[in-house]
């Protein structure tokens, strides 16, 4: 994530300050270590690490000093409409890469191998807690019990374990917080009437934050997991009947980073292209970039030629008139 800023910024000529997430500073202080080791003057690859209680006064001290010019944020929608009001005080340039909750919609007609392949390593890669992870998985009413199944057998063959084990393949959630919230939105799945295809509890004797890869089925728009983003190992499975009816579903949230779309009918991709609110659509694949949302998943884009390097540099109008020659 913070290589794909500060590349841009890079690209573009800036220094930067960064200032890395209390829960996960590790990789950016990291990646400080590699910058000076590869030469960079002192001064350009600046990190600032805090506390999480000392984060906001430290964040609106950054995000209003005079020499900073250009601000990007990575984090929640409700943090990020904060940095966006304080930043608006100078008028200054702002990306946010907020929430997600992505949709990820399998029609009767798709290759299931290449939608479960996809859907894999979009819900599982970092247990789920990425901001493109497929949060709502809507399957087609005529394939839902055999994509069900399907999705099941890969799952039930992950390894959960700690992260510098060579046999892991699913890690644990970042705070104690994220794991009550897990529990929390299985339980309220259950209480509404879903089933739990695999897992849904907490590793017992695991030492961390782990909890079990977990599939529901026959979710519904009432229950938290469709309205909550997902920050875990926690897949839910929505059945729908119509193309119409799919769209209105992916839609039904306030965010508008990505959606994933499995289906072969051409004039269908088309027109679902069109009609899903989202900043990035990946057919029959994932969505990489440029990375960038729409409605409270935010503005602005982050990876990609040309675009990225634009966020950080600022467009001049020149007219010249010359003296004639004549």
């Amino acid at each position: 994530m913070i290589a794909r800023k500060a590349g841009a910024a890079l690209a573009a000529g800036c220094t930067m300050v960064i200032k890395p997430s209390p829960e996960t500073p590790l990789s950016v202080l990291a990646l400080a270590a590699l910058a000076e080791e590869a030469g960079f003057s002192k001064g350009v690859f600046n990190i600032l690490t805090t506390s999480l209680s000392n984060t906001p006064s430290l964040s609106e001290a950054l995000c209003r000093h005079p020499l900073v010019k250009k601000v990007t944020f990575t984090g929640s929608t409700r943090i990020g409409k904060l940095v966006a009001r304080i930043c608006s005080d100078g008028l200054k340039k702002v990306t946010l890469e907020l929430g997600g909750n992505c949709p990820f919609i399998v029609f009767d007609d798709a290759n299931l191998d290449q939608a479960i392949d996809a859907l894999m390593s979009l819900k599982w890669r970092n247990a789920g807690q990425a901001c493109i992870s497929a949060n709502r998985v809507y399957v087609q009413s005529g394939i839902y019990e055999k994509f069900a199944a399907m999705v099941k057998d890969r799952t039930s063959k992950l390894v959960v374990g700690h992260g510098s084990s060579p046999n892991s393949t699913l890690g644990p959630v970042t705070t104690p917080q994220s794991l009550d919230r897990a529990i929390a939105q299985v339980e309220d799945a259950k209480t509404h009437g879903a089933r739990i295809l695999l897992g849904g509890e907490k590793v017992n004797g695991a030492s961390g934050y782990f909890f079990q890869p977990t599939i529901i089925a026959d979710a519904t728009k009432t229950m938290r997991v469709a309205d909550e983003e997902t920050f875990a190992p926690i897949l839910s499975l929505f059945k729908f009947k119509s193309e119409i009816e799919a769209v209105q579903a992916a839609n039904d949230t306030s965010m508008g980073l990505a959606s994933y779309v499995f289906t072969k009918n051409l004039d269908r991709a088309w027109r679902l292209m069109e009609d899903l609110e989202a900043g990035m659509i990946g057919l029959n694949t994932s969505a990489e970039s440029p990375f960038g949302g729409m409605k409270e998943s935010g503005y602005g884009k982050e990876v990609g030629k040309d675009v990225a390097v634009d966020e950080y540099l600022i467009t001049k109008a020149v007219s010249v008139g010359l003296e004639s020659r004549l």
